[in-house]
């Protein structure tokens, strides 16, 4: 059975249950799942997505499990260890750390309507879903990103994990002051996207990002799964409650494309993007101009 691997937090509870209902629905042949907690998650939650997962073979690991095993490997990279003590926003960057590879990972507000095939990359260890533009706002030290050819437009809601995870590069990368968690919007996908450089993209238009003001129609879609960041998810919920009983959607093959150098132009826009999209008057222009943008994309 290949693996997968999903994360859940409290708030994410609503989504959570029919991410992992969805996944089991038309993974259970496939897949056996693990599904990672936080301390948020309570045993009567634990009960919960358990019963989600019915059908497709499951276990949780608990925040405690997962630290119990991450104060091992990290005992000799205290930067890391104290980089993730710090904050629980970067729990996602533990998953690789404690889990062996290769394995998919993918977000709890991520629903699943069809299987997907051949998911592992061609010419790379690695894949992961994709931005529309480069949006890692964490970055400090840029020419040090750009110099190690980090890759552009990394999202890290869907991840193909093939390679263990790079510990003295993580520990290097902190030792250089090369991410800065205090950046406004700073979040993990910058870090994937530095650490497990060797990745292919997972073509947009089959693993599906939703965007702020737009409404789908599910079923209608061609994707093999959506991503509702942000609660977008709370208005296709009577759409969501309903996958399991539409008629099954066949399987399709996943596209998988070339990474892309980041650059300073990327950078430079990004920064000009996010202080432009905080002026309230310019912020629906811009919107406009990303949609016309993705429109054509």
């Amino acid at each position: 059975m290949l693996k997968a691997v999903t994360l859940v937090h409290k708030g994410a509870m609503e989504i959570a249950i029919h991410s992992i209902r969805t996944f089991a629905y038309y993974y259970s042949n496939t897949h056996e799942l693990t599904i990672h907690t936080d301390p948020s998650i309570d045993e009567e939650d634990r009960e919960t997505l358990l019963h989600a997962a019915k059908g497709i073979e499951a276990k949780i690991v608990s925040a405690k499990e997962r630290n119990e095993k991450l104060d091992k490997l990290l005992a000799e990279y205290p930067k890391t260890r104290a980089f993730l003590n710090s904050t629980s926003f970067y729990t996602k960057l533990e998953i690789p750390i404690y889990e062996e590879f290769p394995y998919l990972f993918f977000d709890s507000d991520i629903v699943w309507l069809r299987a997907a095939t051949n998911i592992e990359p061609k010419k790379a260890l690695n894949a992961f879903s994709t931005e529309t533009w480069t949006f890692y706002p964490g970055i400090a030290r840029p020419y040090l990103w750009i110099k190690k050819k980090t890759p552009r437009r990394v999202n890290s809601g869907f991840q193909y994990i093939g390679q263990k995870f790079p510990f003295e590069k993580m520990e290097n990368f902190l030792s250089l002051n090369m991410f800065d968690k205090k950046r406004r919007y700073a979040g993990d996908q910058e870090i994937f996207a530095y650490l497990f450089n060797d990745l292919e993209y997972f073509h947009h238009k089959d693993f599906k990002r939703s965007r702020v003001g737009s409404h789908y129609e599910l079923k209608k879609e061609s994707s093999a799964a959506f991503h509702f960041p942000g609660s977008m998810w709370k208005s296709h919920m009577d759409q969501i409650k309903e996958i399991p009983y539409l008629p099954s959607k066949s399987s399709m093959g996943v596209r998988l494309l070339p990474p892309v150098p980041l650059s300073i132009f990327e950078i430079i826009r990004m920064r000009f993007q996010i202080n432009i999209g905080d002026i309230r008057f310019l912020a629906l222009p811009l919107n406009v101009l990303r949609n016309l943008m993705r429109a054509y994309r």
